[in-house]
């Protein structure tokens, strides 16, 4: 996803980035109005201004971006995890079963998506939408 080469919170007052930062920690317009010492009013008047949202969207952005990152790291140990499950002769049967069922419906998963962003990759190929990828 292309994303701007302007930080849109260069825009916003501090009070504002501080409400930014409380919406990603505590998820609540409550935490984010204290935090920024402002009104829960003021910070839902800021969530309809464009320059604040594109700040919240992209804050969120990062914020998945690092926790895919971590989860990414724990994948190997996760199928180890699974492998030994399924494995090991001491672990009853149903957690063994259940581990395989887990390991071939995520690996199911993983193959339908790497499928649907092939797709979208060739139809954006196609429409002229790759460019600066």
């Amino acid at each position: 996803m292309p994303s701007n080469l302007t930080d849109p919170t260069t825009e916003l007052t501090s009070k504002q980035r501080r409400a930014v930062e409380a919406l990603l920690t505590t998820g609540e317009v409550s935490g984010a109005a204290d935090a920024a010492k402002v009104s829960r009013d003021t910070v839902y008047r800021w969530l309809k201004q464009p320059v604040f949202a594109a700040a919240v969207r992209e804050a969120e952005m990062r914020a998945l971006d690092d926790l895919s990152r971590v989860l990414v790291r724990l994948g190997r140990t996760a199928a180890g995890t699974l492998a030994k499950a399924m494995t090991d002769p001491e672990t009853a049967a149903a957690t063994r079963v259940r581990a395989a069922d887990a390991t071939l419906s995520r690996l199911l998963q993983l193959r339908e998506l790497a499928t649907l962003e092939a797709r979208v990759q060739a139809l954006e190929a196609q429409a002229g939408l790759d460019e600066g990828r």
